[in-house]
C-alpha cells in the first residue's frame, strides 16, 4: 500500500510515471521490541516511511522503517492516520495529515471515485504526469545515517566498529544486557553494507530520517 502511494506521489512530483515495482520496499517484520526500547533511548519513534527525492537530477524512492526524532511532525502520526511530509526548495516544510484507513474514510474514497467516474462517462481524463517512465537511481547510492544493534559486549566490539565506521554514537539500554547499539555517520547505503559485513553478530539495523 505504501509503495503504491509513493509511486503515485512521485509521479505527481516529478512529472513522469514511476512504476511501483521499481521501488525498493522493506517491511517491519524485522523490527523487535528491543528496537523500540533503543528508539526511546535516543528520543525517536520507528515509523514505516515511503519516501522519494530528487538529488541533483537523480531520483530515489524507498519504503522502509525509519527512526524519526520525536520532534519531527511525522513521529506523531499513528493509528489509522496517514501523513504526507513535503520538503520544497522554496516551500520549506509542509505536512498534510488525515485519516487513511478505517471503514468510513475508505468508503468515502470509494464513493468519491465512483462519483468522479460517473461525471466523466465516455471521457478520457488526462493524468497529471507524462506516460514516459522515470528511471530511479538505486538506493545503494542514497546517503543516510543508520542505527545498528549488535549482540555482544561493547568493550569487545568498540574498536572494530570504530575502525569500520569512524566516529559513531554508542547506545546502551538496561533491558539489553547482552548487546549494545550505535549510530553511524552519514554514508551511502552500499558503503554501509560493506562495512557492516565486517561486524560480527549484528542483530538489526534501521535507517535514520
Amino acid at each position: 500500500d505504501a509503495c503504491r502511494k509513493i509511486a503515485i506521489l512521485s509521479s505527481l512530483a516529478f512529472g513522469k510515471n514511476v512504476n511501483y515495482e521499481d521501488i525498493y520496499t522493506e517491511g517491519i517484520s524485522k523490527i523487535t521490541a528491543t528496537d523500540i526500547l533503543y528508539a526511546r533511548k535516543i528520543d525517536c519513534k520507528i515509523k514505516l516511511l515511503a519516501s522519494s527525492e530528487n538529488v541533483d537530477g537523480k531520483y530515489y524512492a524507498m519504503v522502509a522503517p525509519f527512526l524519526v526524532k520525536s520532534s519531527h511532525p511525522l513521529s506523531g502520526v499513528s493509528g489509522v492516520f496517514n501523513a504526507i511530509f513535503v520538503k520544497g526548495s522554496e516551500l520549506d516544510d509542509v505536512m498534510f495529515y488525515g485519516s487513511g484507513a478505517g471503514k468510513l474514510p475508505t468508503a468515502c474514497a470509494v464513493v468519491a471515485d465512483v462519483v468522479d467516474a460517473a461525471r466523466h462517462l465516455n471521457e478520457n481524463i488526462q493524468t497529471l504526469w507524462s506516460e514516459e517512465g522515470l528511471a530511479l537511481t538505486g538506493c545503494e547510492n542514497a546517503t543516510r545515517r543508520f542505527f545498528v544493534r549488535v549482540s555482544g559486549n561493547r568493550s569487545e566490539y568498540a574498536s572494530k566498529v570504530q575502525e569500520e565506521f569512524g566516529a559513531v554514537d554508542f547506545i546502551e539500554i538496561e533491558e539489553d544486557k547482552e548487546g549494545f547499539g550505535f549510530v553511524t555517520p552519514a554514508l551511502a547505503e552500499k558503503s554501509f553494507d560493506e562495512h557492516l559485513a565486517a561486524i560480527p553478530n549484528v542483530t538489526g539495523r534501521i535507517r535514520l530520517e
